[in-house]
């Protein structure tokens, strides 16, 4: 599995905001095509879970995953914007857990009907 992030603090940009490519769908904060690739290694049963987030989520899994990397990161930092990292981690978890309690049964069954056709 691959993750696509890039980070950009824009020199032209005064406010010095960290814009955060995600997935394949419109996002107003996309300024151009992602230039670094990150791959990692999940088991099946991750790759799983990460799958069924995505769907549950309405986003790309590199999307997904970009989002959470991206705050996690900033969030070690411990400056004012790695406090607001954090709080976004934690809206995101608070949302997650809202969409996987409502679709988590429907996105499970549907990726296991992809998987079964894809055998």
């Amino acid at each position: 599995m691959c993750l696509d992030i890039a980070m950009t603090n824009d020199p032209k940009n005064e406010s010095n905001e960290i814009k955060i490519r995600t997935g394949r769908r419109p996002n107003p904060a996309i300024d151009g095509p992602r230039r670094s690739t990150v791959c990692m290694m999940l088991s099946e049963g991750e790759k799983f879970a990460v799958d069924r987030l995505a769907l549950c989520m309405n986003i790309t899994r590199s999307g997904l995953l970009a989002d959470i990397v991206a705050d996690f990161v900033f969030a070690a930092d411990g400056t004012k914007q790695s406090r607001e990292a954090e709080k976004r981690l934690l809206a995101r978890l608070v949302e997650c857990r809202k969409v996987v309690k409502k679709n988590g049964d429907f996105a499970a069954k549907t990726l296991q009907a992809m998987k079964g056709k894809a055998e």
